[in-house]
């Protein structure tokens, strides 16, 4: 591209940082809509060999799911601390790529955790092709255990660091390109300690239920926003506990009892 007096257009380093940003954002939740539409959409078979609504789920195609999960769930809830970064470092955005990089190389170290825990599930029959649990019980103990988490203090510690992006980098600046990952990796650890148990709830709404997992995706940004972190955080933990009491009433009389 050239200005009209016939000189090079010259992309800023921060432009092209933001186009790759977003770009795995977008293009991540697109891949999983059409992986999540297959079974309505006969003209999109092609797609069937890759994605987890298809009639036989491999590994393989668990692992590329939940890749995909992660940059669209999960990188949405790292923007504050993007925006923090570069605004310390002048838009200098090796730093913050490095910073990103981190952060996300230690989710796709759970993603061989989630995705053989949702193959040990199918293999168990415990939950269907679109990663829903089909136990009343199963879903109870899912809902009581990410309620319940809410109102650790762990997960308030973790939540306090999520939701403070300047206080984090004052209190653990580490120089050079090295720190930028450094500190990343430890962003990285902080935030699958904070929302890992939300992440549960995937099997109870369905890992291929986009409408449920944007839901999920909004409570975690939402709870990491500081102004109504503690408050809102709280809210979320008595509604998952007050829905884990009902569903375990229903699956005693519906599962249990009958």
């Amino acid at each position: 591209m050239t200005h009209l007096d016939g000189t090079p257009t010259i992309i800023k380093p921060s432009y092209t940082f933001w186009i790759l940003f977003y770009g795995i954002i977008c293009s991540s939740w697109i891949l999983l809509f059409v992986m999540s539409a297959t079974d309505k959409a006969p003209g999109l078979t092609f797609i069937k060999d890759f994605c987890i609504s298809a009639s036989e789920a491999s590994t393989f195609q668990l692992t590329g799911m939940w890749s995909l999960m992660i940059g669209a769930m999960m990188l949405p809830s790292f923007y504050n601390f993007v925006v923090v970064h570069q605004d310390i470092r002048r838009n200098d955005f090796k730093h913050t790529a490095l910073l990103t990089s981190g952060y996300v190389a230690i989710w796709v170290t759970v993603v061989p955790v989630a995705s053989f825990t949702q193959k040990y599930f199918l293999d168990q029959n415990l939950i269907d092709l679109d990663g829903r649990s089909q136990s009343m019980f199963l879903n109870s103990l899912l809902l009581l255990t990410a309620g319940v988490y809410q109102f650790t203090k762990i997960k308030n510690a973790c939540l306090t660091v999520c939701s403070s992006p300047m206080h984090f980098f004052l209190s653990h600046w580490k120089e050079g390109h090295t720190g930028s990952f450094r500190m990343g990796l430890q962003l990285g650890i902080v935030c699958v300690t904070c929302c890992w148990a939300l992440m549960l709830l995937a099997f109870v709404g369905g890992a291929m239920n986009m409408l449920w997992m944007a839901g999920l995706t909004s409570i975690m940004i939402i709870e990491k926003q500081g102004h109504l972190s503690e408050k809102f955080s709280g809210l979320v933990g008595m509604t998952l506990i007050g829905a884990a009491s009902i569903t375990l009433v229903l699956s005693i009389f519906l599962e249990v009892i009958t």
